[in-house]
């Protein structure tokens, strides 16, 4: 496994990967009705097709098993392949997010949903901490959302 600038040859990968994710993590504790903008609307789609100059990716001989977006120092997207979970994939990713981040940073900033309590442990085990509790929508619905916060 590699990680790498996104090409846009990956723009139809990046859209699948980060439409399953999406769906695979957010959906399920989402109003069908959230579902059903999300479907409608494409933002996963459009944010591939928009961002992808911006991304890293995982790329296992050519198949994308995560990505990330930093600007500045926010992390504003990570998201793996679900059957690449639990292989190292987001440790990889997280090392470089971080790498990247302290270079021109003395802090790196994100959000998470709190409903996503794997990812909140996997960036507590990291070193990043809690900072702020706040409602922030999600397809127009309001979600219960951490700011987490790592000193370098």
């Amino acid at each position: 496994m590699i990680i790498r600038p996104a090409l846009e040859a990956d723009i139809p990968a990046l859209q699948t990967l980060l439409r399953n994710s999406w769906l695979t993590n957010w959906a399920p504790h989402l109003p069908f009705v959230a579902v059903q903008r999300f479907a409608a609307q494409d933002d996963a789609g459009n944010y591939a097709k928009d961002k992808w100059q911006e991304f890293i990716v995982a790329d296992d001989g050519g198949t994308l098993l995560g990505m990330f977006h930093v600007e500045g120092e926010h992390l504003h997207a990570i998201h793996l392949d679900w059957r690449s979970k639990r292989r190292g994939i987001g440790t990889a990713l997280m090392d470089e997010v971080e790498r990247t981040i302290a270079q021109h940073h003395p802090r790196a900033v994100l959000e998470v949903r709190a409903f996503n309590t794997g990812a909140i442990a996997f960036y507590e085990q990291r070193g990043w901490q809690k900072t702020r509790n706040y409602l922030d929508p999600e397809m127009g619905e309001p979600v219960d959302t951490f700011e987490m916060i790592k000193v370098f």
